[in-house]
């Protein structure tokens, strides 16, 4: 498995796994395609035997980094590509936001499994069910 930069032909494949994993607010290709080489956003692709397992969607504004979407195939859950994912997505000089959805377990140990901590909780943040999200962050994710 190796970790690269998006580029248009991984789309289709990146998008299918967003719908395989966030039914309700899956992002379109136009919103992964908007972000390709644009400055302050980061997108990556795991890819094993050509095809993309997994990705990172992620943004920066100056010392701090936020996780925007992040996704693997389930049939390759489990093996590490999400913890790669992140550590090759942030720099270790910035802090790095996220929010997740607070019934979402093991997306919730892996980034305490990377020290993040838990530093507020919003309301209502998702729809479809509405969910209270979990706000975390990481001041040294190496």
């Amino acid at each position: 498995m190796t970790v690269r930069e998006m580029v248009e032909n991984d789309i289709p494949a990146v998008v299918k796994i967003e719908q395989e994993c966030f039914t309700a607010e899956a992002w379109s290709e136009e919103s992964f395609r908007y972000r390709l080489g644009k400055p302050g956003f980061i997108s990556l692709v795991a890819v094993d035997n050509g095809e993309v397992v997994g990705y990172i969607a992620a943004s920066e504004i100056l010392d701090e980094q936020y996780l925007d979407s992040l996704a693997v195939r389930a049939d390759y859950r489990g093996q590490g590509i999400a913890t790669s994912l992140m550590k090759e997505a942030f720099d270790e000089e910035k802090t790095v936001y996220l929010e997740v959805r607070k019934s979402n377990l093991p997306a919730i140990g892996l980034y305490k499994k990377l020290g993040f901590t838990q530093y507020a909780e919003r309301r209502d943040y998702y729809d479809n069910p509405t969910e209270n999200a979990i706000l975390m962050r990481n001041e040294n994710l190496r």
